[in-house]
């Protein structure tokens, strides 16, 4: 019986050594320098190039986050961790930063009559491209007439990509005398264009009682203007002339 237990405890002792040799040797191997890989310098590359530089060292590309830059190349590595020529293990992540390939949109929140000097600032600030076309309009000299984009009239909650082209339409005191134009008998859009055309400001437009619903509206033309050629001939740049609408 002693025989057999001394047998038994040399089984169990021989196991302890095997495994325990087992695995100083893999640690060994682990810790030896053939185990460590330099990190490459990864910036400027696409998520492929990056992925598949790091794939060939032995070590798993992953994306963390995304930026907009301008500047930046769509897709490119920006940013990576840990940084170019650390010495890491075999299998370790490295996390990357990349430039986003589809801009953030931001809200245009512009609105008539804002400062025209601050306006622009602020577009500029949400990375808009800004350009500033001046207009003839004494009540809003200085002031934001409207924001355009692609030669279209946008509103204050309109969204656009970083980057977009704006045309910001700011006002100016007229230093010439215009004709004043007839507009009685025309639509709102006609008058409109003729007061443009003229280097005048539409001002207050109203409605007769009778125009109630959207298609009176539309088939509404000027009765009557505040400013008339009747009673006054010229007056300057940039004026603003009210209308008042009615039904045929």
């Amino acid at each position: 019986m002693l025989k057999s237990l001394a047998k038994h405890v040399s089984g169990i002792a021989l196991t302890w050594v095997i495994v325990l040799a087992g695995t100083l040797f893999l640690l060994r191997w682990y810790s030896q320098p053939s185990a460590q890989r330099e990190v490459p310098a990864l910036a400027g590359m696409t998520q492929m190039e990056a992925a598949g530089a790091l794939q060939d060292l032995g070590l798993e590309a992953v994306w963390q986050d995304s930026i907009y830059a301008p500047s930046g190349t769509p897709g490119a590595v920006v940013e990576q961790h840990p940084p170019a020529g650390s010495s890491v293990k075999v299998g370790r992540k490295v996390l990357l930063t990349t430039y986003r390939i589809t801009p953030p949109s931001e809200r245009v929140a512009i609105e008539e009559g804002q400062d025209a000097k601050l306006a622009e600032r602020i577009l500029a600030t949400r990375g808009f491209r800004v350009d500033v076309k001046e207009e003839p309009n004494k009540l809003l000299a200085g002031k934001v007439i409207r924001v355009e984009h692609q030669g279209k009239s946008v509103g204050d909650d309109a969204r656009y990509p970083k980057g977009t082209r704006l045309r910001l339409v700011v006002g100016v005191a007229g230093a010439k005398d215009v004709r004043v134009p007839w507009l009685v008998g025309l639509s709102l859009k006609d008058a409109s264009g003729i007061l443009s055309r003229r280097n005048l400001a539409l001002g207050h437009v109203g409605y007769a009682e009778d125009v109630t619903n959207a298609l009176d509206t539309s088939l509404a033309v000027v009765v009557s203007q505040d400013a008339s050629p009747a009673d006054q001939l010229y007056v300057r740049e940039g004026t603003a002339i009210d209308l008042y609408l009615g039904k045929h």
